[in-house]
């Protein structure tokens, strides 16, 4: 994808029969918490939570079929609930297994595992009883962490069997709950609030008592990270290294005290904390981002883990509130969005290369201010479909309503799609679109996928600009023409075409969008009334 087929995308309304196909049939339709929900795939299948009638909250899987898309194992039978937290984050993999904590009737919470069947889905451990919610693979164990009281924390290691559970440290000394659980090097690392302390401290364990110990000392975060301020933000493994962000600083460390280092400056937390950030690596460089609702405000910041060459690349003071999403790295430009100068937020492209922006669509006119933004709600996300397209959902107002595009960069169009309006949740899977609405799982099916445009004989029309009309030159059929103006209402709509030529005086001077039908292939064309 080239930046400048980014310059020139479209947004329209398109009403389409049949773009949503109904996976599930679940009958619990009680309250938001049974639609499906933490979407990953493992051993080329979709996992999920999900309730149906009979069972309470467990976990299903699908391969995209009705058919087989069914409950792994009715964990804590009948129905009640063994969803205990999100399996998409805070699950973990080794040796071909997943790992995750479930509820049953005689726990709150203990390890499983399972191979992906019902008879190798088993239960690890008897003692946790809810007091580890996150896993991490390191080398040939999962690490853990329990809190014992309210001050206590335990590092847990386990090789996936009950006799292989064990104890690594006791007795730390802990204030709230651990922050980050993640790894670099084949170490553990982690980082919670010390008791006594408004800051945070990272730890490391390479899985002995001997070997877990603080690698930083204590230091303040810049109000994006879980858990309030004091926690640090937008960890990511890079070149061997794990990155992290506290109030001013950027910090690295390889697992070790001595290479554990204040990288560069960055983001200015102490003077505005921002209320969500995030991180991703592309073209193998480190982008930070930092969003503050207080002050209207976006930055992002460019890494080559080096300190010279971290840098600020994108500033935007907005005139209203906006919302942010996650980035989103293409070949060459990062998407994400940020505000345009009417106090609207728009899907955005950074080019990598020279840092130039483009405002690609206004994907919301207002954004009330609300009290909170986090990772998982009330923020826009977007979804790479396939090497062309993206699905952008985005929040709409202060009740979570949300709207849904469909853009596709090799036909330069975004599409609003009505079907996917308040989708909860979404995962791509064999490059198509799944996600959760209306207590159901759903598949969408593009009738606008890249192939309808590409399948057909070439087709032009012209004159483009027109003052009155327009014909166009294909050597097939054309059995219908569909106009829309930019904000997606249908403007002219001409289902049986008699002629190559069509009248478009009424029009008032603008852009709009002409989709024209040809042998039962749909393709788009940008059009300019004057």
């Amino acid at each position: 994808m080239k930046i400048k087929l980014l310059c020139i995308l479209s947004i329209f309304l398109i009403s389409k029969n049949n773009a949503q196909e109904q996976i599930s049939n679940f009958t619990y339709e009680d309250t938001y918490l049974s639609s499906p929900s933490s979407f990953f795939t493992f051993n080329d299948l979709i996992y999920f939570y999900a309730s149906n009638d009979g069972y309470g909250r467990e976990i299903w899987t699908s391969d995209g079929t009705n058919t087989n898309t069914k409950i792994l194992k009715d964990i804590h039978t009948g129905s009640a609930n063994s969803a205990v937290s999100f399996l998409n984050e805070k699950s973990a993999l080794l040796h071909n297994e997943l790992f995750f904590i479930a509820e049953n009737e005689n726990s709150e919470g203990e390890l499983w595992k399972t191979d992906g069947t019902s008879e190798g889905t088993i239960q690890i451990t008897n003692f946790i009883n809810d007091r580890a919610s996150e896993l991490t693979a390191v080398g040939n164990h999962i690490f853990f962490l329990i809190k014992t009281d309210d001050t206590t924390l335990q590092v847990w290691k386990t090789d996936g069997t009950t006799d292989g559970t064990v104890l690594v440290k006791d007795n730390l000394d802990i204030w709230n709950t651990p922050s980050f659980q993640g790894k670099c090097n084949e170490t553990f690392i982690f980082t919670f609030q010390p008791n006594g302390s408004n800051e945070s401290r990272v730890w490391r364990s390479d899985g002995t008592s001997e070997g877990t110990f603080a690698i930083t000392e204590n230091i303040d975060g810049n109000g994006s990270g879980p858990g309030g301020t004091s926690a640090l933000s937008q960890y990511i493994e890079y070149n061997d290294k794990l990155y992290f962000v506290s109030r001013y600083y950027l910090h690295e460390t390889d697992g070790t005290l001595e290479h554990t280092t204040t990288l560069a400056n960055i983001w200015d937390g102490g003077s505005n904390l921002a209320n969500y950030s995030d991180v991703i690596e592309a073209n193998n460089k480190l982008y930070f981002q930092f969003y503050s609702s207080n002050k209207y405000q976006i930055a992002i910041y460019e890494s080559d883990g080096t300190t010279a060459n971290t840098k600020q690349i994108y500033f935007k003071q907005g005139t209203d509130s906006f919302f942010p999403s996650a980035l989103h790295n293409t070949t060459e430009a990062l998407l994400f969005s940020s505000p345009n100068d009417n106090g609207a937020t728009a899907l955005t492209a950074l080019n990598l290369n020279d840092y130039s922006t483009s405002l690609l669509i206004d994907l919301v006119d207002s954004y009330p201010t609300l009290l909170y933004v986090s990772k998982y709600k009330d923020i826009g996300h977007i979804y790479n479909i396939n090497d062309e397209e993206y699905f952008i959902t985005a929040p709409v107002n202060s009740t979570y309503s949300k709207k849904g595009w469909i853009s596709n960069f090799k036909t330069n169009t975004t599409v609003k799609v009505s079907d996917l309006d308040d989708v909860s949740n979404a995962i791509v899977y064999n490059q198509e679109l799944y996600y959760a609405k209306d207590y159901q799982l759903w598949k969408y099916s593009n009738v606008l996928h890249t192939d309808s445009f590409t399948k057909s004989t070439s087709l032009s029309l012209y004159p483009n600009p027109s003052y009155d009309f327009i014909s166009f030159k294909t050597d097939q059929h054309i059995s219908s023409v569909k106009i829309y103006d930019t904000s997606g209402r249908l403007m002219i709509n001409i289902p049986d075409v008699e002629s190559n030529t069509i009248n478009i005086s009424k029009l008032s001077l603008g852009h709009y969008i002409a989709q024209i039908r040809v042998n039962n292939t749909l393709i788009s064309k940008q059009l300019i009334k004057k």
